[in-house]
């Protein structure tokens, strides 16, 4: 299944029209159209989505069916630190195996994204 084909089968699950995500992404109904048909849309626009519906951003990119990816949080108690989006944990067991200055250049990349999609 493609990133179009996941789109569509999102917005269905949602019960939303191409127009409605349209207005999510600030394009016309045919664009949505176009970004189904096929796959070509840009990955901060599937930032968007995954945002606004509380969706691991990893389900378009994957084969994992939507189910696995809908829980937005898991939730943490406050003895375990605070909530870990859903999915994260593999990423972050993956970046806990890197040596010290490999982390430290994923922290800078990810902290100026921050900064970036703060504004």
């Amino acid at each position: 299944m493609n990133i179009g084909d996941k789109l569509k089968e999102l917005r269905k699950e949602l019960k939303i029209n191409q127009k409605e995500l349209g207005g999510l992404l600030n394009v016309t109904q045919q664009v949505v159209s176009h970004y189904e048909c096929t796959g070509n849309i840009d990955a901060t626009k599937l930032a968007v989505i995954a945002k606004r519906y509380n969706i691991d951003i990893r389900y378009f990119f994957n084969e994992h069916p939507l189910s696995y990816y809908k829980t937005a949080t898991l939730h943490a108690n406050s003895a375990q630190g605070p909530d870990i989006p859903a999915g994260w944990h593999d990423l972050l067991d993956d970046i806990s195996d890197l040596d010290f200055d490999k982390i430290r250049f994923i922290e800078t990349v990810i902290r100026a994204l921050l900064k970036e999609f703060s504004s």
